[in-house]
């Protein structure tokens, strides 16, 4: 029988693949002559693309996909694009850049070529640079991901699909992430999660922004044919580099609930507040961790505590292709008598990035 949320939610996953696979259609623009040059001396031409994690991305007529290379070590770089830079101080530009060479990472070597002014700031101050693309979905930047497993022994399956996107500009930012876990044996039940998340930022001065949040959930293991939540929050971020990032958020949510069972559960609407805290580290030739760790203490509903958390490995391969290690955990201090507090799980698979 088709549940509530797979009604709710199906829709919304097949535009969010809609959504990433539209990407592929775009058109190319005409190839630009970038110039990068690295410490050892070897010269790179193609196009800059991102400064995104500590790795700068470039696309050549004779490598498939993009390369990614250590910013540490890239000496200088030339292009006429334009691109969205952001510094660790919070700052943000539209504009051409040029990074020439340094004797130490204090000197103001790295160019912004605003309309009408030029500004000189030190590497080490570049947190993250985009191209900035001129249509809609050439601006996407995300990852599919899938993964399967089966045991004969049991003829136990599981398969799991992971989607998100990501839309940045100068001022806001807006991202879209759709996961789907099934899991089914022979002889005994199925159980089945999907989670859709739709979240838009509002950059602020430097390093502070304010966040609209939108969640719904449905998992059978809690009970829950659907779990909309709904609110706005307030957040800064405590460190960003061109590694790694930290950011912690405080706001207010709605929550609106539906169980499948009778028993005994929680008030169907409530109000909770919500504090969570984001990481993402990146090490060059290895991978990036990403973890996202929400509380939300219930305020309509006192004494009832709910934790979610998304956790996730990627280990870079070719191509722009990679390996995916996730774990997840749902937890709830008062669900329906019949339903379990916690649930978690962890899945791996291959995925797909752009």
């Amino acid at each position: 029988m088709t549940t509530p949320i797979l009604v709710a939610l199906r829709p919304g996953g097949f535009f969010l693949l809609v959504y990433l696979l539209a990407c592929l259609g775009s058109q190319a623009q005409e190839k630009r002559r970038d110039v990068v040059v690295m410490s050892n001396g070897d010269r790179l031409t193609g196009q800059v693309k991102r400064l995104q994690n500590g790795l700068l991305f470039v696309a050549m007529d004779y490598v498939s996909g993009n390369i990614g290379l250590d910013w540490d070590q890239v000496e200088s770089v030339q292009s006429t694009a334009t691109f969205q830079i952001v510094l660790s101080n919070g700052q943000r530009f539209i504009g051409k850049i040029e990074k020439t060479s340094r004797e130490n990472e204090r000197q103001k070597n790295f160019v912004i070529r605003e309309a009408a002014e030029e500004i000189l700031v030190p590497t080490g101050s570049i947190a993250s640079i985009d191209s900035s693309k001129p249509t809609f979905w050439r601006q996407l930047q995300g990852t599919i991901d899938l993964g399967y497993s089966f045991t004969s022994g049991n003829s136990q399956s599981s398969l799991n699909a992971n989607t998100n996107a990501t839309y940045r500009t100068k001022g806001w930012e807006t991202a879209a992430s759709f996961d789907s876990t099934f899991s089914g044996q022979s002889g005994a039940s199925s159980t089945n999660r999907e989670d859709l998340q739709l979240t838009l930022y509002r950059f602020l001065n430097r390093n502070s922004f304010i966040a609209g949040l939108s969640d719904f959930l449905h998992s059978s293991r809690q009970d829950l044919n659907l779990r909309t939540t709904l609110g706005a929050g307030y957040g800064r971020y405590l460190k960003r580099t061109t590694n790694g990032n930290l950011s912690w958020l405080g706001g207010v949510v709605y929550v609106h609930e539906s169980f499948d069972t009778t028993a005994a559960q929680p008030s169907d609407q409530s109000l909770e507040a919500v504090i969570g805290l984001e990481y993402s580290y990146v090490r060059f030739n290895l991978g990036e961790l990403d973890s996202q760790v929400r509380l939300y203490p219930g305020l309509t509903d006192s004494g009832r505590l709910r934790l979610t958390t998304n956790n996730s490995l990627t280990i870079k391969l070719r191509n722009n292709f990679h390996l995916v290690f996730t774990f997840w955990d749902n937890y709830d201090s008062r669900p329906p008598a019949t339903a379990t507090r916690n649930e978690f799980g962890t899945s791996s698979g291959i995925g797909w990035s752009f």
